[in-house]
């Protein structure tokens, strides 16, 4: 996957390049976690929610290095991304088993790779100055992808996974909408899209964990007031 990422930012314009090690990265994702002891994956679409990290991370990778890289930072960071991507195969793996003594560093693992992933793309949907309509369809999809790996950790059954993912990508295409109509930077309406996508999707993991108190809201409340100041901060100077 490396190698294949390294050729992709080395040749111009090939696309569809990109697209097919995505395609081997869910083929090879989904082999992987079928092949856990504790697995018991029958039907084709049972190991459906373990792929979009994989996919994402190296469709993400490509496009943003695409745009702002050049040069030898290219093939450093094709080769480089074999450290990440087999971080994330490797958690992709041990989280099949809930009981596994490596199961809450796995999902670490994911839940930061899930939030790195977003902020390429937010970022990416901005700097390819793309419509109003366009920009806050993409984050909306994107959102719900990610929000899926999010919320599989409740264990539950994949309509209701996708659901709550669904409702949480709708309010992020609301919030790329606004961005719009703020006098925010590219950078600072990605990190704004960030901090969306952490508060809701940290909300309704708690929630659907039970684990929404008033403590747990307080504490999603400081993270927010620090991110707006910090927008405002950036902003202004």
């Amino acid at each position: 996957m490396a190698i294949g990422l390294t050729l992709y930012l080395a040749v111009p314009t090939q696309n569809l390049l990109l697209l097919l090690f995505c395609g081997l990265a869910a083929i090879g994702t989904d082999a992987i976690v079928r092949h856990h002891p504790s697995a018991n994956f029958q039907r084709l679409d049972d190991t459906a929610l373990f792929l979009f990290v994989p996919v994402l991370f190296m469709l993400s990778v490509g496009v943003f290095m695409k745009d702002v890289s050049e040069g030898y930072w290219n093939g450093l960071v094709g080769i480089g991304s074999v450290v990440p991507f087999w971080m994330i195969l490797r958690a992709e793996y041990d989280s099949v088993d809930l009981q596994s003594p490596r199961y809450q560093s796995a999902r670490l693992v994911l839940n930061g790779a899930t939030y790195v992933i977003a902020f390429l793309f937010f970022a990416t949907i901005y700097d390819f100055d793309l419509s109003l309509f366009t920009a806050a369809f993409a984050a909306g999809i994107v959102s719900v992808l990610l929000a899926i790996e999010v919320l599989r950790e409740e264990a539950m059954d994949t309509t209701r996974t996708i659901l709550y993912s669904l409702a949480i990508g709708v309010l992020l295409a609301e919030a790329a909408w606004s961005t719009h109509f703020l006098p925010l930077d590219n950078s600072a309406a990605a990190v704004f899209l960030l901090l969306a996508f952490y508060l809701l999707s940290g909300l309704m993991h708690n929630y659907l964990g039970r684990r929404l108190n008033a403590q747990t809201m307080s504490e999603f409340g400081a993270v927010a007031l620090v991110g707006v100041a910090i927008i405002i901060v950036a902003q202004a100077t």
